[in-house]
């Protein structure tokens, strides 16, 4: 799997069928911190859904790219809100809604459901870089 820190508040991750784990930095002032590695594995956890759902589908994930930004609030300071974007351009229209509401079934998504607003956007296009 590959995650590319893209900002302080930004991730991207994919090729999740790579064996081993890939960690770039947008440059040498970002670090992939716990936070960031709570975000990502909110997102594993959603590819893992979706590559299920991928088998019955009969599609690849070999191109699914995950997007994640956040947001925190103060007193006390902790997430408020996860925006995750995934790519996946094999997709056809007709399952996009779907799809969306299969990746809401991540079980850690599922956890935090009650604390953090985890929006999801499911986009059949592959993501500008």
């Amino acid at each position: 799997m590959k995650i590319d820190v893209l900002g302080q508040t930004e991730l991207r991750l994919s090729h999740f069928d790579d064996d081993g784990l890939d960690i770039e930095l947008a440059n040498e002032e970002l670090r992939y911190s716990a936070i960031a590695m709570f975000v990502s594995s909110i997102a594993r956890c959603t590819f893992a859904v979706l590559d299920h759902y991928a088998m019955r589908m009969e599609i690849s994930t070999e191109n699914i790219v995950i997007h994640l930004t956040w947001s925190f609030i103060e007193n006390p300071t902790c997430l408020k809100q996860i925006e995750m974007k995934i790519y996946w351009p094999e997709v056809p229209d007709s399952r996009l809604s779907s799809v969306e509401r299969a990746s809401h079934k991540c079980i850690l998504s599922t956890t935090v459901k009650e604390c953090i607003d985890i929006e999801t956007h499911v986009l059949n296009f592959k993501e500008k870089t």
